[in-house]
């Protein structure tokens, strides 16, 4: 995942029902749209949730993201002398 699509994706999971012109207000991002379908070919489930209209502007859409990315932490524990390795599920 490059900067962008990172800040894209943050920025949705954090704000649903967010607007890319909302995206765009708050990251600098100058093509918000673009992250979001490079973000979709990568697999990120981002949903459409309505739309918004701005004072003289045309709808936006509305974003969400619908299955958070996680990833598989390794967790090393010491019991009964032996090293005993487990996963943990969590947010990128």
């Amino acid at each position: 995942m490059t900067k962008q699509q990172e800040k894209v994706y943050r920025y949705i999971l954090t704000n649903p029902g967010c607007t890319t012109h909302d995206i765009m207000r708050d990251t600098f991002i100058q093509c918000p749209s673009g992250r979001i379908s490079e973000l979709r070919e990568q697999g990120v489930k981002i949903i459409s949730v309505g739309q918004k209209k701005y004072e003289g502007s045309k709808a936006f859409e509305m974003y969400a993201i619908e299955e958070p990315l996680t990833k598989q932490k390794s967790v090393v524990s010491i019991i009964d002398g032996r090293a005993v390795e487990t996963f943990v599920e969590m947010p990128v």
